[in-house]
């Protein structure tokens, strides 16, 4: 009995062993793999962060030449603001230069006051508008303006005061003098105006003074503005926004390889665990798998290349998806960051396609980018997670320099080209077509685009003439990121029912017709 408990106990250690052994291989892998895509990552994203650096000093320096740019409008009109600057700035130097003087004419300096005047109404000036350019700060420009203002008009309310002063005095001191009986009038009590108003007229001066600098400083500041020629403020801005969209692209491209280290290894152990979970259900049907062994395998190669994928997608690059949402985010960036999640979720042995719908996509195709992935997964499906990021990252780095720049939108001309692709590639392959796009066909042939509502029967006939439906017989169609900018419901729901007559006549199964941009649940 003791043999008999012994054998057992060694079996038990073995297994315990052997377990633990396979634990501490997959923690080598996964670590080792890890640290191999961290050190292969690190100089491209060393040159990603350079690159941010050299866009973020161009950055800078179109920042620089907008400010100096001349503010936008016409020639005539610029030039009649900045002679009124100009004019404003010359009276306020003049009014405080007189009241620089009026200051010092009691002290009889002579001629050496008026330098002094002379002095103090141009230093100030030239000092404020000197600050504002430096600091560009439109906070800061409203902040002085307004409290020039405040000054201003509190000298005024001051001056009200005096004035009121003023008035009640010259009453009170216009009563007759009355001689009665040859006596002397009472003298009358001695008068406080001046006792009464210097305190407010002290202020009025000090606020006036203030006031009439600081808009001296602001009028020079902004006929400075006004009298600049040079570039196109818009131009340079729009320049800038272009600058920012790459930076953005990169950006997202540098955090996408510091990931992705991390990312292989949370996929590698949740694989992993999942593996494990399953091996007693493995168990547990192992004998109807070796029933079954035999068939599959016959049968394996036709299935499995039944399995495959061959995945056309057509990545819309007309200027009508260049809207922006609340977000400020464009559609083409989302119909672009679509496509990323797209690759990063391929079957193994995918091809993929993605071709740019332009103005003439059938005449001179954009084929954008190509891959396909290894057949093999890897025992731990480690080769299906590298090819994927590989995928990713060649697709962020290709993408980096598109922009939706084609003035027309031809989707028919790219589903015809897409057509040839899917006959090019074996029959026994699954075939899916993904659009992202806003379906808004917009050539000479047939404009969708401008429409109230669009006629599906004229649109039809029209295409039958022209000879534009596509073969796309066995195709899974999903148009996706179908946007409604700037049109009604109405327009998007007949937009909606031509597409869905239009693939049905050239064969196709409509999986997904959305203006969402998440692909069902098992498309793959």
């Amino acid at each position: 009995m003791s043999d008999f408990n012994e054998q057992h106990g060694i079996g038990r250690v073995i297994g315990d062993e052997a377990a633990d052994h396979v634990e501490r291989r997959a923690t080598d892998y996964c670590t080792s793999e890890r640290r191999r895509i961290e050190t292969v990552n690190q100089p491209k994203i060393d040159a990603l962060r350079a690159t941010i650096a050299l866009l973020r000093d161009e950055e800078r320096a179109l920042e620089e030449r907008i400010h100096h740019a001349p503010p936008p409008g016409e020639e005539h009109a610029r030039r009649r603001k900045a002679r009124f600057y100009w004019a404003m700035a010359a009276l306020l130097i003049v009014a405080g230069f007189v009241f620089a003087v009026l200051a010092f004419e009691p002290y009889r300096l002579g001629w050496k006051a008026w330098l002094y005047c002379a002095g103090v109404a141009a230093v100030t000036p030239f000092l404020a508008e000197a600050v504002l350019d430096r600091w560009r700060s439109e906070k800061l420009l409203n902040v002085l303006v307004t409290l020039a203002f405040l000054a201003a008009i509190t000298s005024l309310v001051f001056l009200a005061v005096i004035r009121g002063d003023l008035l009640t005095q010259q009453i009170r001191s216009a009563s007759p003098v009355v001689i009665v009986g040859g006596e002397i009038p009472a003298t009358a009590p001695p008068s406080t105006f001046y006792e009464r108003t210097l305190g407010a007229l002290r202020l009025v001066m000090a606020f006036l003074a203030f006031a009439i600098e600081l808009g001296a400083g602001y009028a020079l500041y902004q006929a400075k503005r006004w009298s600049a020629t040079g570039e196109d403020a818009d131009t340079l801005r729009k320049k800038l926004v272009a600058l920012r969209e790459e930076m953005i692209a990169h950006g997202h491209a540098m955090r996408f390889l510091e990931n992705e280290g991390a990312a292989f290894e949370d996929e590698f152990w949740r694989d992993f665990n999942r593996s494990l979970l399953n091996g007693v259900q493995r168990r547990a049907i192992r004998k109807l798998l070796l029933l079954t062994l035999c068939l599959g395998l016959l049968m394996h190669g036709r299935a499995y290349a039944a399995d495959r994928l061959n995945l056309t997608a057509l990545l819309d690059m007309s200027q009508s998806v260049d809207v922006k949402d609340h977000d400020n985010r464009a559609e083409f960036e989302k119909n672009v960051e679509s496509i990323t999640h797209i690759l990063a979720t391929l079957p193994a042995g995918a091809k993929v396609t993605v071709l740019g719908i332009t103005d003439h996509s059938f005449a001179t195709p954009y084929i954008i980018y190509r891959a396909e992935l290894t057949e093999d997964e890897g025992y731990f499906k480690e080769r299906l997670a590298k090819g994927r990021a590989a995928l990713v990252r060649a697709w962020v780095d290709r993408s980096a320099r598109l922009a939706p720049r084609f003035a027309q939108t031809d989707i028919l001309g790219a589903l015809l080209v897409a057509s040839e692709l899917f006959h090019e590639s074996p029959s026994d392959r699954r075939k899916v077509l993904v659009i992202l796009s806003d379906m808004r066909q917009a050539t000479a042939v047939l404009n969708l685009e401008h429409q109230p509502v669009v006629e599906t029967s004229a649109a039809l006939q029209r295409i039958a003439k022209k000879k534009l439906l596509a073969d796309l017989h066995g195709v899974d169609a999903y148009a996706l990121g179908v946007d409604a900018a700037g049109t009604s419901v109405g327009y998007w729901q007949s937009l909606r029912d031509f597409w869905t007559a239009y693939f049905e006549q050239a064969g196709a199964n409509v999986k997904a017709y959305s203006l969402l941009r998440g692909l069902p649940e098992g498309a793959w």
